[in-house]
């Protein structure tokens, strides 16, 4: 539908792939506004070569190839305006390649989109726990709930998401790996 220039396709890719692509762009720009406007930006380049954009695969290898791109380009050119040149200011990727930040945001979005699946409490005690670090008993007073109540909800989301998880994961890497070799090499 997307390379028929459905819009409701492109609709359904920027609600699955902006918070990941944001991310995916914030490793290396470090300002998340920035990085919110490159991945913005990748759709509308998307969305203008859709007729040749085939497949779901296709689609997300063009969306980040886009993405690492216009950051790189936004470094050099923040390079190039700086007037004293510091180390600091341009992270160092060495450590970050674009094969291991790509991972890191497919991981987060499947992540993210089976977080939504879960129920009401359990997204919110999951959420509570491991992305705002609070303790269980902390979550218990904040939410009016019994302490053991906390850990059935955490338990059974955790239960959940472990078996909407891992098979994605396990076949992002494979094709990610095999779409990032296309398109970055």
């Amino acid at each position: 539908m997307f390379q028929q220039g459905d819009e409701l396709a492109l609709s359904y890719f920027y609600q699955e792939f902006l918070p990941a692509l944001s991310l995916y762009a914030n490793k290396w720009v470090e300002d998340f506004s920035i990085a919110e406007e490159i991945a913005s930006s990748a759709f509308l380049k998307a969305w203008k070569m859709h007729e040749k954009l085939d497949s779901y695969n296709a689609i997300r290898a063009y969306l980040y190839k886009i993405v690492y791109n216009d950051s790189m380009d936004y470094l050099r050119k923040e390079k190039s305006f700086s007037r004293v040149e510091d180390a600091a200011t341009v992270p160092d990727i060495s450590f970050n390649s674009p094969y291991e930040n790509l991972i890191r945001a497919e991981a987060y979005r499947i992540v993210h989109a089976a977080l939504k699946e879960l129920s009401p409490g359990s997204q919110q005690i999951i959420s509570m726990y491991y992305l705002d670090g609070k303790s269980t008993g902390e979550i218990a007073r904040e939410l009016n709930l019994h302490p053991s109540t906390v850990k059935t909800q955490k338990q059974r989301g955790l239960d959940l998401l472990r078996k909407k998880i891992l098979r994605p994961i396990i076949f992002t890497v494979y094709f990610t790996a095999y779409y990032f070799l296309q398109f970055f090499n």
